[in-house]
């Protein structure tokens, strides 16, 4: 198979991400979670470590959350009725997600706590 051109791979890449962002509400609530790190950024003027390890760990939620729908749309696709074993997979993926989130909410603490309560 050929590869389409350049211009051509970033137009499907952003239409998966608006796709994204039109059908996926647990990535549109992590959207709103970046919106939000970005104003804390600006607002507290972090240094730039902080920075980047806020926006690292906010991205990999975002990250995490596409590919977690990948699965799930391949799963889905695979076998649409009930099945245990695709459940389990599910519930993995999904468990990645929530991992991911719980080290974005701890990393976040201890960014901001000295901002908040200084």
């Amino acid at each position: 198979m050929k590869k389409p051109p350049l211009h051509k791979s970033f137009y499907y890449t952003f239409k998966g991400l608006f796709w994204l962002l039109k059908n996926e509400r647990n990535f549109q609530i992590h959207c709103l979670g970046l919106l939000v790190n970005l104003i804390l950024i600006f607002y507290f003027k972090l240094q730039t470590w902080e920075i980047v390890t806020v926006l690292s760990v906010t991205f990999g939620v975002m990250i995490t959350e596409a590919l977690n729908t990948c699965i799930e749309k391949i799963c889905d696709f695979i076998e649409p009725n009930f099945d245990k074993r695709i459940g389990v997979i599910k519930d993995v993926a999904g468990a990645a997600v929530l991992i991911a989130s719980i080290l974005a909410v701890v990393v976040g603490a201890i960014i901001y706590w000295k901002y908040i309560f200084s």
